[in-house]
């Protein structure tokens, strides 16, 4: 009796230790972003508070005057980034899958090719072209947003179902997978980490890329920027660049931390899905 009760303790201790450890890591995992989050917050609705600070060191000139609120111009970069991260990543994974086919052959390299293209034409030149096609404002700057983010997503998930272990593809085809199954409960969440760093990539270079987009007049915190550089104005610059900054770190912080949580798991999942349809082919 004595033995069972000290075990059930232990047990129980153990259980706490673990629970305990848990958290600690997710909170090591998290908290970074979160943080990251709270200053751009703060940088957007406070940077007055910062303005008086610098007051001393930096002169701020009154050139140009405000004509939007910078929580409205924060919220533009947050939309523009988003909506064309969206479509970047809703066009590049499906062709990335398609091009990880076995059956591909000429086309992984065309898509690869094309995909490398978009990525290395200059972004301003890039808009200038298409200011004249598709006039000023969000069309523009959106286009190259999009063509920019296709490359990260389609090579980091081309390359993560492509290193998928070979034994686990076969275990799993011998198991009587079809392509689809293999895809879904193998390939992918293998892929998953590369996948998430991939549209990480993606992301950060759009949030610096889009503020480019206040010379055509896209809006965004590229516009106090790009006033402040008209006007000498070293406060005006740093009420965008600030916001920007903190904005990129946290979604790269963010990305990261999910990341983290699916490497470990990937493997895993996709070893267990092998070895409950061997079962299942052994036990029908």
């Amino acid at each position: 009796m004595h033995g069972a009760t000290a075990i059930d303790g232990a047990a129980a201790a153990g259980v706490r230790s673990v629970a305990q450890w848990s958290g600690l890591a997710f909170l090591r995992r998290w908290w970074p972003p979160l943080v990251l989050a709270l200053l751009f917050v703060l940088s957007v609705s406070r940077f007055d508070l910062l303005e008086t600070a610098l007051g001393p060191l930096l002169r701020r000139k009154t050139v140009f005057a405000a004509r939007e609120r910078l929580g409205v111009l924060a919220l533009q970069h947050l939309g523009l980034v988003a909506a064309t991260g969206a479509a970047s990543f809703l066009a590049a994974f499906p062709l990335a899958v398609a091009a990880a086919r076995r059956e591909a052959g000429a086309l992984r390299d065309l898509l690869l090719g094309a995909a490398s293209f978009a990525e290395t034409f200059p972004t301003v030149a890039l808009m200038a072209l298409l200011v004249p096609a598709v006039g000023y404002g969000f069309l523009p700057v959106g286009i190259a947003l999009f063509l920019y983010g296709l490359l990260p997503v389609f090579r980091n998930t081309l390359v993560g179902l492509e290193s998928t272990p070979p034994e686990l593809v076969e275990a799993a085809l011998g198991c009587g997978m079809n392509e689809g199954e293999l895809l879904r409960l193998v390939r992918l969440p293998v892929a998953a980490p590369l996948v998430l760093e991939g549209l990480r990539v993606s992301l950060v270079v759009n949030i610096a890329a889009g503020a480019v987009g206040a010379a055509v007049g896209a809006g965004g915190l590229g516009v106090p920027i790009v006033s402040g550089l008209r006007a000498f104005d070293p406060v005006l610059i740093l009420e965008g660049a600030l916001p920007l900054a903190l904005l990129a770190l946290a979604a790269d912080s963010f990305l990261r931390a999910l990341e983290a949580g699916l490497a470990g798991r990937g493997s895993g999942r996709a070893g267990r899905q092998t070895r409950d349809s061997r079962k299942g082919a052994k036990h029908p």
